[in-house]
Formats: structure tokens, C-alpha cells, sequence
């Protein structure tokens, strides 16, 4: 929803970023696919990743941060039940995208 993360918004003043997926208690769910985290990412509160568009075939892309030179790409899935994530790595449904190199 948001284009960029809580942190680098002037109009807000977070000291502590927080990053956060669903878990398996807070999945998303109904006709939108909404989830509590959604309502605390929509408020500017954390920074939600890992939602998974489509479950048969699922892409991870990392949010990329750099504090001088160190980078680093982290990487995030929400909850999925063990059966159906073991049948998307059996049948190379899971992948993890790479940052572009510099």
C-alpha cells in the first residue's frame, strides 16, 4: 500500500523500524484478503512484507537495506500451511528473486 518503508516518510517519525509477515494466526483472509497486520501496515505503524499473492505460484523479492557499505537482502513469506510449502518446493512453485548487482 505504501511505496516505500515507514522510516523514509518525513511525515513520520519512526526510530525503530519494524518489518513484519503473517503468521499462522493472523493469516490473511475473505474476500480481500486481508489480514490485523494489513490494518498496521495501512496506519504507517510497520513495514509488511512476504504477503503472498498467489499461493500455486509464489515470487520473493527482498527489501533491500544498506547502512554504509554493508547491504543486505532479507527476505520474507507469511505463513503457509507445511504441506502446501512442501509441495511448492517439490515442484519448484518458491522462488526467490535476486537484487540486480551493482
Amino acid at each position: 500500500i505504501f511505496p516505500s518503508v515507514n522510516y523514509e516518510d518525513p511525515d513520520y517519525n519512526v526510530g525503530i523500524p519494524v518489518f513484519s509477515i503473517h503468521g499462522n494466526h493472523d493469516d490473511p483472509t475473505g474476500e480481500h484478503c486481508l489480514s490485523a497486520v494489513d490494518l498496521l501496515s495501512v496506519s504507517n505503524l510497520i513495514n509488511y512484507f512476504g504477503k503472498a499473492q498467489n499461493v500455486e505460484d509464489i515470487s520473493i523479492s527482498p527489501i533491500l537495506l544498506q547502512k554504509g557499505t554493508t547491504q543486505l537482502a532479507l527476505y520474507g513469506l507469511g505463513s503457509i500451511r507445511d504441506e502446501r510449502l512442501v509441495r511448492m518446493f517439490r515442484y519448484e512453485k518458491v522462488n526467490f528473486l535476486r537484487p540486480k548487482e551493482e
